[in-house]
């Protein structure tokens, strides 16, 4: 009899495959339904690659010439490409109806994206052949970028399917931005140009996210920010009229990265 017993006990056990896929997908609902709705947080990390176009224009009176006076404005007008990797950490919330979802998303991430270039070069005029010929006179620049920080506050729209979402995003970009430059041009004169500001811009991009669990998803992102331009205004030293720095500095970068999320 206890056999017996014994017996109808064990064919009253659920199958041990059944028994495993409910630990393997505890995400899943008694439909096989799945919803994004709700509050999220999670970090990410990546790469960032910026794109820093300084543009300068140098003008001086005689006995300047105008040949001078562009090689100053060209070497001081450097564009920089540097790369650097990014981390940071996001919160948001998703609402789902049907296959669509829509939400909202805040990040903050450190870029450290910086540039520098200088060097020394020679007044074309005095090169031999030039108009005032040698011997051979020089200047020199050096210029200095970074960005150091991104701050973003973004809507998603995206398509999902069970535990996959497809979105774009776009919106606000808030970066910290640095520029330095110094141009010694002719004893004893020098001028300097910089500025260290909070720019507002935006941005634009999109991602993939999948669902590894009930309350965990791994996602990859991809985002194009433009910070605008900024104008420079350079301070000569010792002063002498009509000889004057003028510019701006424009930045926008690319990130590429991916990400874990927690939701609630």
């Amino acid at each position: 009899m206890k056999k017996l017993f014994l017996v109808v006990a064990l064919l009253a056990l659920p199958p041990a495959s059944a028994f495993a896929a409910d630990l393997e997908l505890p995400f899943k609902s008694p439909a096989g339904a799945f919803s994004w709705t709700g509050f999220y947080v999670g970090g990410n990390a990546g790469g960032a690659w910026g794109n820093e176009r300084v543009s300068q224009t140098f003008t001086a009176p005689a006995p300047f010439l105008a040949v001078d006076t562009a090689a100053i404005s060209s070497s001081a007008s450097p564009t920089f490409r540097p790369g650097s990797a990014t981390a940071g950490g996001q919160a948001g919330y998703n609402y789902q109806w049907s296959n669509w979802v829509v939400g909202g998303e805040i990040d903050f991430e450190y870029l450290g994206v910086r540039g520098f270039n200088s060097g020394n070069f020679p007044f074309p005029s005095t090169l031999p052949g030039g108009a005032v010929g040698p011997p051979t006179a020089f200047f020199n620049t050096a210029t200095s970028v970074s960005a150091d920080w991104l701050f973003t506050a973004r809507p998603r729209v995206g398509w999902a399917t069970h535990e996959w979402l497809l979105y774009v995003t776009g919106g606000l970009a808030v970066g910290r931005e640095s520029f330095s430059q110094t141009i010694v041009i002719l004893a004893p004169f020098v001028e300097t140009s910089g500025f260290a500001t909070t720019r507002a811009g935006w941005t634009v991009g999109g991602g993939v996210e999948y669902a590894i669990a009930r309350n965990w998803s791994i996602r990859g992102e991809y985002l194009h920010v433009d910070l605008g331009t900024v104008n420079t205004a350079g301070t000569l030293t010792p002063p002498f009229p009509g000889l004057t720095v003028t510019g701006s500095v424009r930045l926008t970068t690319e990130i590429a990265r991916g990400g874990l999320n927690y939701r609630f």
